[in-house]
């Protein structure tokens, strides 16, 4: 008879968490190798179900819209800003940090280059691709404002501290862009590199003086 498994009923939460992670990473490779060979228009969601080894709506449970599997690390992307603000060594200000782990965020996603990957490439590629992305970038700043006035004790008004969110998730977000962007325009990894790594030191430059130092 169908029901629940029992098994799986008894499992601790951890294990059950870290396969749920096991089954997400699997199948967004999967889906990026097929994107990479047959093109991201001509792949299907239940082609990629298939080709996991997984139900059609198995697929849905863990991505919602094929566009979301272009960014199946959303979440790791979130946390990444978000620690940049909230730990930090002492002594270091808010403007520092953001532009040691900006730097160190382009070297992280630079041997993507060329590669199929998480950086979305696609993003200048289609509305659809397009609409998700700018989707998660607000949904991060969400949680970024929620970061800042929290790190300040509530001494800084949400409406400015949505500005400074925005302009931080914006620092991360060009540098996804423009290591796609320039991938696809086929420029070497080194170009891109250096290219990035200018456009954090100027932004550095400009939010100096106006970020809070806490």
């Amino acid at each position: 008879m169908g029901g629940t498994d029992r098994s799986e009923e008894r499992e601790p939460v951890g294990l059950r968490e870290r396969k749920k992670a096991e089954t997400r990473c699997r199948i967004a490779e999967i889906a990026a190798r097929m994107f990479m060979q047959r093109g991201y228009e001509n792949v299907r969601m239940i082609d990629i179900a298939k080709a996991a080894d997984i139900a059609e709506q198995t697929l849905y449970n863990y991505f919602p819209t094929k566009e979301h599997l272009i960014f199946d690390r959303d979440r790791e992307f979130e946390q990444f800003i978000i620690a940049a603000i909230t730990q930090r060594p002492p002594g270091q200000t808010l403007a520092e940090s953001l532009r040691a782990n900006a730097l160190l965020f382009v070297d992280q996603i630079s041997p993507a280059i060329g590669k199929p990957s998480w950086v979305p490439a696609s993003v200048a590629n289609g509305p659809e691709l397009r609409h998700v992305w700018l989707e998660l970038n607000a949904r991060c700043a969400n949680a970024v404002t929620d970061a800042l006035i929290k790190m300040e004790k509530g001494r800084l008004a949400r409406p400015v501290a949505k500005v400074m969110a925005r302009s931080i998730v914006g620092l991360f977000a060009v540098i996804v862009e423009g290591v796609g962007e320039d991938n696809l325009a086929g420029r070497s990894r080194r170009a891109i590199i250096k290219k990035m790594r200018a456009a954090v030191e100027a932004y550095a430059k400009i939010i100096g003086p106006g970020f809070p130092a806490t």
